[in-house]
């Protein structure tokens, strides 16, 4: 197939030799019906030409919608992704603060209930003071599991930035 410079570059010599030919008025009905005959050859093929890149234009325009499609609906489940990741993380990392309270909670039990209880019941005639004792110590390995809970979360939130980074990093660097 011929470059669009080759393919043009025999009708703009005919173009300039009719117009010398004009100028001149050394022109003949058979060089004008010629000239007329290329100039609606050059029309067809301009109308041919035109309908084409039409037709592959309005495909370039349909497979960029498709596209943007796509990526807002990549987006959309990739946020959705982030955020069950984040709750599954949320969720173990409630798990484990729980725990280690639980085992906290009742060492503290334990410990109220083997070393306080007697050194309460022996020196102090406070009654159900032993009672109060063991809600404190509930409540507060209550609060403490919150802290807890808000301290992993930390630690896991960066853990998972650090990994979006090392994973966005190494995938730009290609």
């Amino acid at each position: 197939m011929e470059s669009p410079r080759e393919l043009y570059h025999e009708e703009v010599r005919r173009l300039k030799d009719f117009r010398i030919k004009l100028k001149s008025h050394a022109i003949y009905q058979e060089q004008l019906d010629e000239f007329s005959d290329d100039y609606e050859e050059l029309v067809a093929q301009a109308k041919v030409i035109t309908r084409v890149s039409d037709r592959l234009q309005k495909k370039l325009d349909g497979a960029n919608i498709q596209i943007r499609e796509q990526n807002n609906e990549i987006k959309d489940k990739n946020t959705k992704l982030e955020e069950t990741i984040f709750e599954l993380a949320r969720l173990k990392i409630s798990r484990r603060a729980s725990t280690i309270m639980l085992i906290v909670a009742l060492t503290l039990f334990v410990l109220e209930q083997v070393i306080l209880q007697p050194i309460i019941e022996d020196s102090i005639s406070i009654p159900y003071l032993d009672l109060f004792i063991l809600v404190i110590l509930f409540f507060g390995a209550k609060f403490v599991e919150g802290g807890l809970e808000k301290y992993f979360l930390k630690q896991e939130q960066k853990k998972i930035m650090k990994k979006s980074e090392d994973s966005q990093g190494g995938t730009s660097r290609r």
